[in-house]
């Protein structure tokens, strides 16, 4: 192999990481975003959008939302 076409292939690898992190980012950023909006773990979504990528997508749309807690009132304590 010839030491041009080995920087070639370098300079190509380099952009497609550049890009595919890029992606992964913006996953990142719309899965937190729409898990937010869903009350559902927007740090889990968010991750999970980076590591999958477009994959993660469809699947915040079925996020259950966090349970919300349980009001305590005079009726809850016991003495």
């Amino acid at each position: 192999m010839d030491v041009e076409m080995l920087e070639q292939l370098l300079a190509q690898s380099q952009s497609l990481l550049v890009i595919s992190l890029l992606i992964s980012l913006a996953c990142a950023v719309l899965c937190g975003v729409i898990a937010a909006r869903r009350h559902a773990r927007w740090v889990y979504w968010a991750v999970m959008g980076f590591a999958f990528g477009p994959f993660a997508l469809p699947f915040v749309f079925l996020a259950k939302p966090k349970p919300k807690p349980k009001p305590k009132g005079p009726e809850d304590t016991k003495p």
